[in-house]
């Protein structure tokens, strides 16, 4: 503290200075020099109990936040299930779209042996459903701030159902290769702001840890849901687009939800003492920050390695390691509900030990886990290998966006928090089509290696996600930033 004031007392003196010989050249007999030698004292007096009242005032503002900082923990310590209430019905509507999204995001890996019979393609081939979803996915994480500055935070949710609802439709209907590959742009981006908008939201709400562990365990539950549906659609001999018109059924449901839920609700991006600050002003901040940046890119990878396992899984066991293709459908069903089942078991782990040291000993263990599946050639082993890796995945994603909301300043939690969901959504198409493309050349059995990469890709990016306000401060401190929130207009 005593640094900060000398610094900010040797950049203010040179100003001093310089306004002294400025009134010293228009004025010479008001100037401090011209003043006899009893007035000068009397100057230097007055400016020492200056000094003074400045030093007493800055050491007011910093007790001042020290008893905000505090006051704001006690807050936080104290909330009960109580403080939930208000919430319970948008809180209800975010989960559903947590299951909608994980439904969406299982439900691509497990009708490709069905598409590839269908259309007639290689696997190289059908991983362009995930390069187009993906592209869906990055535009609506670019446009997210803006989608959200002009129709607010519902309105963003609204239409990211909607057009979600219209891409399964068309879907559903069989159309061309070349057409779904276009249409899936569509769905990514519906995805992507429904997945940006329910973390924005249930990351403001008292309990916020608990309530994304809860929030993304039911995406596991979705996603879970795909190959059940897709293993009974198979044995009904059903066309995968009935898988479609399921999804549409639940898009539907969702608008109708979202619409009873967020009935009257407004998502606050700011603190209420604070005004809205310009829209390319937040946008700017929230890509400076260093959770932003290192947040999204942690995500993007975390998620392809979640949706490579849960999306290529099927093909490996049943392709790659000779499964049953009803029996390894059941296996993928379990890793999603592993993954669920991880979210809120190791979710209270990482709450109760800290985010940075349990997510890294899960990371590890999950790389432990992929090198004995890329080397074990045994069904069964292979299976309970693919369990155990959702299980170990599962609190990743919740523990960094309950990170995020700590970190970031409040002015910046739908800009940042959204370009993090919108960008990790991206992964769960990018790296599949990055797999397909290794697997058509290398074959399927290659799938375990990649995801190996990608789980020593994230461990390395942990280690500079920010763990604290304070680490973001001093970073920005050392570089020259500042991160703190914007100002109002």
């Amino acid at each position: 503290m005593e640094s900060n004031q000398l610094r900010r007392r040797r950049s203010v003196c040179p100003v001093r200075i310089s306004l002294k010989i400025v009134r010293f050249c228009v004025n010479p007999q008001n100037s401090p020099f011209f003043f006899p030698v009893a007035s000068r004292s009397r100057h230097t007096l007055s400016k020492s109990m200056t000094d003074e009242h400045e030093t007493a005032n800055e050491r007011t503002r910093f007790l001042d936040n020290e008893n905000s900082d505090a006051e704001e923990v006690s807050t936080n310590k104290q909330e009960t299930w109580s403080d939930l209430k208000p919430y319970v019905r948008p809180l209800l509507a975010s989960n559903f779209i947590s299951v909608v999204c994980g439904l969406n995001d299982g439900s691509i890996g497990a009708i490709i042996p069905r598409l590839k019979d269908y259309y007639s393609i290689p696997n190289e081939t059908v991983s362009l459903l995930f390069l187009c979803n993906s592209f869906g996915y990055f535009l609506a994480a670019m446009v997210n701030g803006y989608i959200v500055h002009r129709l607010g935070q519902v309105g963003a949710m609204y239409f990211g159902a909607i057009i979600l609802l219209v891409a399964y439709s068309f879907i559903a209907s069989g159309l061309p290769f070349g057409v779904m590959a276009a249409l899936m742009v569509v769905q990514g981006a519906g995805v992507a702001l429904l997945d940006a908008a329910m973390n924005v939201y249930t990351s403001s709400v008292p309990k916020a840890t608990l309530m994304l562990n809860v929030l993304h365990a039911l995406y596991g539950v979705g996603a879970m849901l795909s190959p059940l549906v897709n293993g009974l659609l198979w044995r009904m001999d059903v066309s995968w687009r009935g898988m479609y018109v399921f999804m549409a059924f639940f898009s539907f449901i969702n608008i109708v939800l979202i619409a009873v839920g967020f009935r009257n609700i407004k998502i606050e991006d700011h603190d209420e003492d604070e005004e809205p600050a310009d829209h390319k002003d937040i946008m700017r901040a929230a890509m400076r920050h260093p959770m932003t940046i290192l947040g999204a890119i942690y995500i993007l990878v975390y998620v392809g390695t979640e949706v490579t396992v849960g999306g290529w899984g099927l093909t490996y066991l049943h392709e790659g390691r000779g499964g049953d293709k009803i029996a390894m459908s059941n296996v993928i069903a379990g890793y999603w509900a592993a993954l669920a089942a991880g979210r809120i078991v190791l979710g209270y782990l990482c709450d109760k030990f800290g985010e940075k040291r349990m997510i890294t000993i899960f990371t590890l263990l999950t790389a432990a886990v992929l090198v004995g599946l890329w080397l074990i050639a045994d069904i069964v082993i292979d299976s309970i290998a693919i369990v155990s890796i959702g299980f170990l995945l599962g609190p990743m994603f919740p523990s960094t966006i309950s990170l995020a909301s700590k970190v970031l300043p409040r002015s910046l939690h739908a800009t940042s928090i959204g370009f993090i969901a919108g960008t990790g959504a991206g992964g769960a198409a990018l790296f599949p089509f990055i797999t397909g493309q290794v697997a058509g050349k290398f074959g399927i059995l290659a799938m375990p290696a990649v995801c190996l990469s990608m789980a020593v890709t994230m461990q390395v990016l942990w280690t500079f996600v920010p763990s604290s306000k304070e680490s973001v401060s001093c970073c920005g401190s050392r570089r020259g930033g500042n991160y703190q929130s914007i100002p109002s207009s």
